[in-house]
């Protein structure tokens, strides 16, 4: 009997130690499971601080690059005939202005911006590149600043002319550019333009005309519009603004408040000294004056059978459109005999006052087998 009960009780003890077992086992599996819980609340957490941190940032982001500095009318007066057009606001850049913030800038209210490419020495006539174009056009052109380009000129032939829209066009090739192309044409003391004019050896105000449409048709003969940039002094004195601006597109500069030049100019450099969000210091304000009811011919040349932007279909996919990142965008479907066209093989489209509320528009461009450009309104609530 005594080995008997040895015996169940050696088997309770077995089944006394199995029991131990399996309870620690469960216990450390239950661990285990508590430690994988524990480490998926502690991702999930992580990732939401992420998530928050993220938002935050963002949020401080928009706060600051929202423009306390626009650019507005105020002071400035604009010729009678100018009345009914569409007033859009724009700055003209070089190496001379700091590093730039181009979104600031746009959230500004500048919806383009020329930026200079290039110059001719006054002194030497050595043609160079603008330190900062680079930078700049990419940097206009990510904001979603529509972007011309000038030359500060100084030819003093038809030749030097040609010479110098090559030289633009070479600088411009890789970028998007949706204004034209300028030759800035100055007189700037010792220079040898200047020279020039007081040596009496460019007297006729042909001599200034056959120098810059020489330099606008070569660029108009690449595929750009072209345009010159001249002062109220220059338009007057040396040129006739009235004959000039049949022939190409005038951007003048007359600063005080208002400009004086007799002939009709679709830019205007009103001040050197404008304040604006995301430059430092003075910067030189612009105004583009657009009729909304006109189509206006684009001087490069194109195919002769092209279509004509007015005879196609623009439709907005909504009737209205709130600001979101500091401006209205608008999805817009263009049709041509009830064909869809494609943005960048057809046309190009560009927005300008679509920083506010109010009425934005979309700068339809016809390219390739399309031709022209219009101002189509829309509304931003």
């Amino acid at each position: 009997m005594a080995r008997v009960d040895r015996y169940k009780s050696d088997e309770r003890d077995k089944r006394t130690e199995a029991k131990r077992r399996k309870l620690a086992e469960r216990r450390r599996g239950g661990g285990k499971r508590r430690d994988g819980i524990l480490t998926v609340r502690l991702i999930v957490i992580a990732v939401l601080v992420i998530i928050l941190i993220a938002l935050v940032l963002r949020l401080i982001f928009y706060v600051s690059s929202i423009s306390r500095v626009h650019l507005t009318d105020e002071g400035l007066t604009h010729a009678e005939r100018y009345t009914d057009f569409v007033k859009v606001h724009g700055i003209d850049v070089s190496e001379f202005q700091d590093k730039i913030k181009w979104k600031k800038v746009k959230s500004g209210e500048a919806d383009f911006a020329f930026i200079r490419a290039g110059y001719r020495k006054s002194d030497t006539g050595e043609l160079r590149t603008d330190a900062d174009f680079e930078e700049n056009i990419k940097g206009a052109n990510k904001a979603g600043v529509m972007t011309g380009a000038y030359f500060f000129s100084q030819a003093v032939t038809t030749d030097e002319a040609v010479e110098e829209a090559e030289y633009l066009l070479d600088l411009v090739k890789p970028y998007e550019i949706d204004l034209p192309l300028v030759i800035d044409f100055e007189l700037i003391e010792g220079g040898r333009l200047a020279e020039k004019v007081a040596a009496g050896e460019m007297p006729a105000a042909s001599n200034y005309h056959d120098i810059v449409v020489a330099f606008c048709s070569r660029i108009e003969e690449a595929g750009y519009e072209a345009a010159v940039y001249a002062n109220y002094d220059m338009l007057t004195n040396y040129m006739d603004s009235e004959l000039l601006d049949d022939q190409e597109f005038v951007w003048a500069a007359e600063y005080g408040g208002e400009c004086h030049v007799k002939g009709n100019y679709m830019f205007w450099q009103a001040s050197e000294d404008a304040q604006i969000a995301g430059i430092e210091g003075g910067v030189d304000h612009d105004i583009w004056y657009i009729d909304p009811d006109k189509v206006y011919s684009t001087y490069a040349k194109g195919k002769d059978n092209a279509v004509s932007i007015e005879n196609c279909k623009v439709k907005f996919d909504k009737d209205s459109y709130r600001l979101s990142n500091h401006r209205a965008i608008p999805k817009i479907q263009v049709t041509y005999e009830g064909k869809s066209l494609r943005k960048g093989t057809h046309y190009e489209v560009s927005y300008v006052r679509n920083t506010t509320e109010g009425t934005g528009y979309a700068i339809i461009r016809g390219i390739d087998s399309y031709k022209n450009w219009m101002a189509v309104p829309f509304t931003i609530e």
